[in-house]
């Protein structure tokens, strides 16, 4: 008779983790499956001797490239390497049809690749959650020990709780202080107006950042979190273990155990648990329980953020950009509360120069605006921005005898919503200190912004499509997804330490007796 296990939790990324942490700090026995896809050998030599060879920036990293269409928000590699995105989509076989999305079998996930960007969400907008901002406060708390976010207690804090003191500050680059400064100095202003602004709460180990401005790119010396640190702390406890290279096909429950069926290095594979814990991402885990449910040819509609790029030229630049030391991460965060435009907040990361953004913006400008280009680099910030689900496109998830179809469903009304905002942020250029130069904005499809979740979104009137307040669907009681599967909707702060929290909850609650 094969061993029946405690806890198996599928996938490695942050909600992984998170759900793994809590597990195990419960005193339950932990078994974590994952594709586990790494850095090619090759890409982390090349890796080494750099950093052996000296101090690296922006201009002599030798695994920096454009992979990005002319003017188009590029994809994000690290190291030079797409491993993080890597055969996910091929063994899901999943067709994209205006999905900007992807899924991950790396380990860590898209933690590798992510910008670091640390909120909760407001209480404002989960409310329509089943589990209020009080009841996931500890789990924030307990998350917030595991990212090491650094900031400072600013504007943001009443709206936008920290749940642990910062852990550290990064010094902003000369942009930044140039907007900081205008933003400080038109404080009441701007909070009459409802726009609240504060630095980036960033995880990431801000005390030894050495501004490089490789961010963007992959830290040469790894101090941006990614879910690979806690796993590493994780294998060294006695009631964890970590096993690379299963696929888990589906799931299901029989006789009071849970049953995991999967590809082990491509053998086929059965597990018993008492519990099972589905990480594996939104995509991945929808396709799980899609198929676990037989539940061919009906689209599963999958909720998204909507994500924007948005130019803006200071009204006061900064010289020498492109020599300056500096981080490439989000340096300001603006918080836009306005019921005029919505009742659920708005979500601005003000990103100033990198690389990134410079060959962005001159993609889109051409060769005739080189000289603009140029004095762009001084001037242009760039603003990343969310909306609420509620005003955002979608994804229609279909599982096909085949594959998986997604399909991108786009919004009228997020065009709306973003445009009444632009005008806004024109009208308070002045008190901002940067105007909007709107003609070089970019709206993302559904998913390129990689907020995306709500599949089968938690309720306390669990139905086919829907899941308990623990993440478990179809009437199981040893099933939880923990990832953003479960989100009833997707706010436009930040998603991946609301993730966090929420898989640590339902794990923390689960494993009690």
């Amino acid at each position: 008779m094969s061993a029946v296990y405690d806890c198996i939790v599928v996938g490695s990324g942050p909600s992984g983790v998170a759900c793994a942490t809590a597990l195990l700090a419960a005193g339950r026995d932990v078994l974590m499956l994952d594709v586990g896809l790494t850095l090619e050998p090759e890409r982390a030599r090349v890796l080494a001797d750099a950093m052996s060879a000296g101090p690296l920036n922006a201009s002599n990293a030798p695994w920096l490239s454009d992979t990005s269409a002319p003017g188009k928000i590029p994809r994000k590699l690290i190291y030079g390497s797409d491993y993080p995105f890597r055969d996910a989509a091929e063994a899901l076989q999943l067709r994209r049809h205006n999905v900007g999305a992807e899924p991950s079998f790396a380990l860590g996930g898209l933690s590798n690749v992510w910008g670091a960007a640390a909120l909760p969400f407001t209480a404002d907008d989960a409310r329509d959650w089943p589990v209020s901002a009080a009841e996931l406060a500890p789990h924030y708390a307990a998350c917030a020990r595991l990212l090491g976010i650094a900031g400072e207690s600013d504007d943001l804090a009443e709206m936008l709780p920290l749940h642990q003191p910062p852990r550290g500050r990064l010094h902003a680059s000369r942009q930044a202080e140039t907007m900081l400064t205008a933003l400080s100095r038109n404080r009441e202003a701007l909070f009459a107006e409802g726009v609240r602004v504060g630095r980036a709460r960033l995880a990431v180990r801000a005390d030894d950042c050495v501004y490089c401005g490789l961010c963007l790119h992959g830290c040469p010396q790894k101090l941006i979190y990614s879910a690979n640190e806690t796993l590493t702390a994780l294998q060294s406890h006695p009631n964890f273990k970590y096993r690379a290279g299963f696929k888990v096909e589906t799931v299901s429950e029989t006789d009071g155990e849970a049953t995991v069926v999967g590809g082990d290095h491509g053998a086929p594979t059965t597990l018993q648990a008492k519990a099972v814990f589905l990480a594996a991402g939104a995509i991945p885990t929808t396709a799980i329980l899609l198929k676990s449910a037989a539940m061919r040819d009906q689209a599963v509609r999958m909720l998204d953020s909507q994500y924007f790029v948005l130019p803006l030229a200071l009204f006061k630049g900064a010289g020498r950009t492109r020599d300056e030391q500096l981080h490439t991460m989000a340096q300001i965060f603006l918080e836009v509360l306005d019921p005029a435009i919505s009742p659920h907040t708005i979500h601005l990361q003000v990103y100033t120069y990198n690389s990134l953004l410079a060959g962005m913006v001159r993609a889109k400008l051409g060769k005739a605006l080189e000289p603009l280009a140029r004095w762009g680099d001084a001037h242009f910030v760039l603003i990343q921005g969310y909306l609420h689900s509620n005003h955002s496109g979608a994804i229609d998830l279909t599982l096909r005898s085949d594959g998986l179809d997604a399909v991108g469903v786009e919004s009228t009304q997020a065009r709306r919503k973003i445009g009444a905002l632009v005008r806004k942020l024109t009208m308070l250029a002045p008190r901002i200190g940067a105007v909007p130069l709107a003609p070089l904005m970019e709206i993302s499809e559904p998913g390129r912004g990689f907020h995306i979740g709500g599949s089968l979104p938690m309720s306390t009137s669990p139905g086919q499509l829907r899941t308990d307040t623990l993440g478990r669907p179809f009437g199981w009681r040893r099933v939880h997804a923990v990832d953003a599967t479960v989100l009833p909707s997707i706010p436009a702060t930040t998603i991946t330490y609301p993730v966090m929290a929420n898989a640590h909850r339902i794990a923390t609650l689960a494993a009690k007796p």
